[in-house]
This record gives C-alpha cells, sequence and structure tokens, in this order.
C-alpha cells in the first residue's frame, strides 16, 4: 500500500506525512534481485486502475501469488475499480483479498466503518473465504491511546466476525507497531516496512512485511507495493468472484458520468494545455460529503483552465458529487480529483483530493 497515496484523503497530500523507518526516497524503482525478498502479494487500490488482465498475468508469471485490493475507505468511499480489479486478479490465477482503509477513532465508528466494509465485498463476492485487512494509518489514528484503537479495532472485527468474515488482519506501519496498535492472535499483523537495501525476512511471526512501495516488475511501467508472505494465510482463500472473458485493455471500462462545471472568468492560466499533460482514465458520481480546504485551486474541468484559487474562499464548505482520475503523462503516475460544489451552489469545480479535509469548515 503506498502509505502516503491513500493519505490523500485525510487532506496530507501525496508526499505524506507518515514516516516509516530506514524507508527509501519514491524518487527510484526497485528493480528485480535475487538478493532481495519475495514478491509473493501486490496490494492495489484505484491508483492501480490502468492495470489490465495482461498485467495481471505477468505478475502472476513473476511469482506473486495473492493480491490484496482496496474495497473501502471510511464510511463514504467505495472504489470504483473493485470488481474490475477482482476479476483480472482472479482471472490471472492470483488470490483475491481485499482491504479498508481506517479512519475510526470509536468503537461506534468502527462499526460504521465495518459494515461500509462489508458491503463493498458483498458487491462483488458472496464468499468469506478471504482475508479482511483493516488499514490503520490514517494521521487521526496517532493521536488516541493504543489502548483505543485496540478496542476499536476489536469492534471493527466483531462486526467482521459477525458477518461471517473470520480471516482478519491488521496493516499498519513498523513504526505504530506495540505504540499505536497492537496486533493479536487474529491479526497477526501485515507490517510495512520499506529498508534501503531489502533483504531477507523481517516480522516472522508476523503473517506478511510489505518490504517495498516501488518496486518496478519486469515489463510494468509503474511502481508497485509489494510483500513477503510468512506463511499460506493470504494465499489458501478463494473469493470466488465471477470472472470477466473480456480484452487485455489496461483501462477498464467505467461508465462515465459527466459533471457539468461553471466556467467563471479565469484568474490564471496553465502555461500549457492540459490535454497535452494529461489523459482522462476514469470519472463517475460518487455520493455527497462534505470537505473543506483553504490551499489549491478549482478547475473549470478536467482539461482546461485554473479559475479560482481556494484561499478566496477560506469559508466555503465544499459538497462532492463526482470524482475523476487522470494520468499524467510526463511522470506516469496519476491522480484523483474530486468534482465539488458550495453549499450555496455559487462555486463548483475539480480539485486534487490532497487538498480536501473531510468535514464541514471548521472557519464557517
Amino acid at each position: 500500500m503506498q502509505l502516503s497515496k491513500k493519505q490523500l484523503l485525510t487532506g496530507l497530500a501525496t508526499a505524506g506525512a507518515v514516516l516509516l523507518v530506514g524507508a527509501r526516497s519514491a524518487s527510484a524503482a526497485l528493480n528485480p534481485s535475487s538478493s532481495q525478498p519475495r514478491t509473493d502479494m501486490v496490494d492495489l487500490s484505484s491508483w492501480q486502475s490502468n492495470l489490465g488482465a495482461s498485467d495481471y498475468q505477468k505478475l502472476h508469471d513473476a511469482g506473486v501469488k495473492a493480491v490484496a485490493i482496496k474495497a473501502t475507505e471510511g464510511t463514504y468511499y467505495t472504489s470504483p475499480v473493485l470488481k474490475q480489479q477482482s476479476q483480472d486478479a482472479q482471472g490471472a490465477g492470483l488470490a483475491v483479498n481485499y482491504y479498508h482503509f481506517a479512519h475510526f477513532t470509536s468503537v461506534d465508528g468502527a462499526k460504521a466503518e465495518a459494515q461500509n466494509f462489508i458491503k463493498a465485498v458483498q458487491s462483488v463476492t458472496s464468499s468469506k473465504d478471504m482475508v479482511l485487512v483493516v488499514d490503520f494509518e490514517a494521521s487521526e489514528l496517532s493521536h488516541l491511546s493504543k489502548s483505543q484503537n485496540d478496542t476499536d479495532l476489536a469492534a471493527f472485527d466483531s462486526v467482521l466476525n459477525a458477518a461471517g468474515y473470520n480471516k482478519t488482519d491488521l496493516y499498519t506501519m513498523s513504526s505504530w507497531l506495540g505504540s499505536r496498535i497492537d496486533t493479536n492472535a487474529n491479526n497477526k499483523g501485515w507490517i510495512a516496512q520499506w529498508p534501503s537495501n531489502p533483504t531477507g525476512t523481517k516480522y516472522p511471526s508476523a503473517n506478511a512485511w510489505q518490504w517495498a512501495s516501488d518496486y518496478r516488475f519486469s515489463g510494468e511501467s509503474q511502481n508497485l507495493d509489494v510483500s513477503q508472505l510468512n506463511n499460506n494465510f493470504y494465499v489458501t482463500g478463494n473469493a470466488n468472484v465471477a470472472v470477466h472473458t473480456s480484452s487485455s485493455s489496461s483501462t477498464p471500462k467505467t461508465t462515465l458520468v459527466k459533471v457539468p462545471a461553471p466556467a467563471p472568468t479565469s484568474t490564471s492560466n496553465y502555461s500549457a494545455t492540459r490535454s497535452n499533460s494529461v489523459k482522462l482514465v476514469w470519472r463517475t458520481s460518487m455520493h455527497r460529503h462534505a470537505y473543506w480546504t483553504l490551499s489549491g485551486a478549482r478547475y473549470s474541468k478536467h482539461l482546461g483552465i485554473k479559475y479560482a484559487e481556494m484561499k478566496n474562499l477560506p469559508h466555503t464548505t465544499w459538497y462532492t458529487d463526482g470524482h475523476e482520475k487522470l494520468y499524467r503523462k510526463a511522470s506516469h503516475n496519476s491522480a484523483i480529483y474530486y468534482h465539488v460544489r458550495s453549499g450555496n451552489g455559487k462555486h463548483a469545480g475539480w480539485i486534487w483530493r490532497g487538498y480536501l479535509h473531510a468535514g464541514v469548515n471548521p472557519n464557517a
């Protein structure tokens, strides 16, 4: 899991605030080497929605045994490519597991997020025979005691167990292990720690060790998170997703919902046409959620001109109605933008989600 990317929804942006002991700079990719740990498992989210069936087959052929796919975040987000990724991974012979990015800070919040997770998983498979992971790294969790986090995790798992999901696990960073959250008999742990020169094994009592977030498989053009498994916990299940028979296109077929945006007078222009620098991967509607921000700019459309700075609207609460993924041609990575509207309906536009903080504007 690329921790900094997933923290975009918490408003931390791609630079991230998570520190991993001995972590590498993400500026260069790790290429396959015989001295490295195994690449038994890859974790995926909508950031990897450009991978197609042929890419999953390459992963399988390179020795990958399992995937962990992001299904949900908080109580408000479900991955728009969850079904596609599940089908492609299983079609390539990979064991499919799912994870939820947690924001809960109470028992009730944990139970609500667990229900969101279950709903999403059940939308793609009726199987209960796979691992469901809670991804525990959001910044708000660092402000709680370990005791509170352990209690909330137990509440989250209790909802999964009551629904028949008994294979659970905890993903967290090594620096939080034992200080912010504990592993236990039901959650032996999937621990993230990225050494500058990864070799050997780590955390042998845990289920898995994520040892890189920038691994580049042969024949692939994108860095991926990779983990070495210490047992068969993640590979013996069967998600039993109905496998499609579509082509191996690298871009999933997603129904795009046009989300209109007004075009106020622009305050500044890009130095070059955005259509020369980005490509629309997918765009779809989303549920209405409140956000606020004082950073960044809104855009009149996904390919267009910058027209308003958020700092000029310091008291505004923004409400989502759509989101999209853009592929940056020069850097070969992607970004998620939300389409937002002000509560009074006078302002609207697209904004990079890394600038957005969840909730009603505290300055309102």
